[in-house]
């Protein structure tokens, strides 16, 4: 037996992750109970991989992100980074004299948490979103799921939890733009800051819509002072104190299968609030419903069956046979198209 042979004889013998996948090649990981890596039989990678007596689950995976990380390192500090981003977040609300609680409880209200639903964070940061949703739903039996590309980010995060108490399901390192996830598995997808600095903003927005279930609701809050403020002395003020709120909202990157998209501007029009479905019969309209007029046609007609350009005289000509023989400029173009190729 060689070892390619040797490799599939034990990944044959190994259970089948239920919602992780490798984010390279979105195959099913595979490992065994007690074991401390996961497999991927694609590319033979294994990703180290936890689970503590409350059944809380930790994976790796940052081997296939190591220029994100360095990138993300890059821009942070690591041994200041929870201090700084707390520093952040408390200047933030108090400069906005709003207070935290009731800032991030009016955004959850808003992606419509119910009971048993599986609920991604992403960016998870200081762990602040799973606090704030645990306090604040505590009736409610939710199956929380976050990730971050830093590894002091998520360390921070798992001792925070358990020193509070708190056990959700899952925490790994991994890129928001490549998700370890399965497609079609939250029934929320959040994210809160964090977008403006990722070198793949549309990679990372694809990849929300991709792991949410079909009509599951996408939230993201990020910085981005509204466009009518960019000339004025405050908008100006804004971002010269920090210029990652001189961010676009993203709306021009967002995938095509998603519906009901809501633009609010939050916190002193500062931040943006943008929520959207996954809808995947979008788009839902009959393109062949036909126009009354002298055009004639239909949506369909008029884009998919457009053909080249005639003499404009010759335009006027057809213009004008048609409105004598009663038909839209369509129905007689098609009439005399049809007849000349059935000669």
């Amino acid at each position: 037996m060689n070892l390619g042979d040797e490799y599939d004889s034990v990944m044959s013998t190994l259970e089948e992750h239920l919602f992780l996948i490798c984010p390279l090649h979105h195959e099913s990981l595979k490992g065994v109970s007690n074991n401390s890596v996961l497999h991927c039989p694609a590319c033979s990678i294994a990703f180290p991989y936890s689970r503590n007596s409350e059944g809380f689950e930790f994976t790796s995976f940052a081997a296939l992100e190591v220029d994100e990380i360095l990138l993300n390192e890059s821009l942070y500090d690591a041994k200041t980074l929870n201090e700084r981003y707390q520093n952040f977040l408390n200047w933030l609300f108090a400069t906005m004299r709003v207070q935290e609680a009731s800032f991030r409880k009016s955004i959850f209200d808003d992606l419509n948490i119910a009971n048993n639903m599986n609920m991604l964070i992403t960016s998870v940061g200081n762990g602040d979103d799973i606090i704030n949703l645990v306090d604040m739903f505590p009736d409610i039996n939710l199956n929380i799921y976050a990730q971050d590309i830093s590894a002091t980010m998520c360390e921070f995060t798992m001792v925070r939890l358990k020193n509070l108490g708190i056990v959700i399901k899952e925490l790994n390192i991994s890129n928001l733009a490549s998700l370890p996830y399965k497609s079609n598995y939250f029934d929320v997808v959040f994210h809160f800051g964090g977008i403006n600095w990722m070198s793949d903003k549309a990679g990372a927005l694809a990849e929300m819509v991709r792991v949410c279930k079909d009509y599951g609701r996408i939230g993201i809050v990020d910085e981005s002072v509204g466009a009518w403020l960019r000339k004025s002395d405050f908008g100006k003020a804004m971002i010269n104190n920090n210029s990652l709120w001189s961010a676009e909202v993203p709306l021009d990157i967002l995938p095509t299968n998603v519906n009901n998209v809501r633009l609010e501007y939050v916190l002193e029009n500062c931040f943006y609030f943008l929520s959207f479905i996954k809808d995947p019969q979008f788009p839902n309209v009959d393109l062949d419903v036909p126009h009354i007029g002298p055009r004639g046609g239909s949506i369909r007609t008029r884009y998919f069956g457009n053909l080249e350009g005639v003499d404009p005289g010759l335009a006027d000509v057809v213009r004008s046979k048609a409105r004598i023989e009663g038909l839209s400029v369509v129905e007689w173009l098609e009439k005399c198209l049809r007849n000349g190729l059935n000669k």
